[in-house]
């Protein structure tokens, strides 16, 4: 939530098209008939709600209503064909907390900025912001002012 907190802002505040996107990391459960598939209903339509309600509190604070796709699979794996299939996208913001993966990031990276961000800052032709879980709601506008001030002052 802070992290598309902070995308919204940054996204206003450059007038740019905010995307969200939620992966369905469903485990297999073929053993089991039927299961899975109810499983993945029921996933889905809770990554829908909250996506709706993200989407509303955005609309509501920031006056832009994002975009927001759901799709199934690994999320580091999404994510990449997402961005490499969108030219029009130009960065990724996620939170600093992620799931974890079985394959191994550069250890340095991975303390400082979690698992699956590091993982996604390995493959990503765009930057990747990410946003620490303990920045407090009031350290949002403050550093994003300072950052279009500094944007401004450095235009020719």
């Amino acid at each position: 939530m802070l992290a598309a907190g902070y995308a919204a802002r940054l996204a206003k505040m450059l007038d740019a098209h905010l995307g969200m996107i939620h992966v369905l990391d469903v485990p297999a459960l073929s053993f089991w008939a039927g299961v899975e598939e109810r499983m993945k209903g029921d996933i889905r339509a809770q990554a829908e709600k909250t996506l709706t309600e993200i989407a509303a509190k955005i609309s509501d604070i920031c006056a832009i209503v994002p975009e927001f796709y759901i799709v199934d699979g690994v999320p580091e794996e999404e994510i990449l064909k997402a961005v490499n299939e969108d030219p029009h996208i130009m960065m990724v913001v996620t939170g600093r907390e992620g799931i974890a993966t079985e394959k191994r990031s550069l250890p340095r990276l991975r303390r400082v900025s979690g698992r699956f961000s590091s993982r996604l800052a390995e493959h990503l032709p765009v930057p990747l912001l990410v946003v620490p879980p303990d920045l407090s709601a009031t350290q949002i506008c403050p550093a994003l002012t300072d950052f279009r001030a500094e944007i401004f002052r450095a235009a020719p």
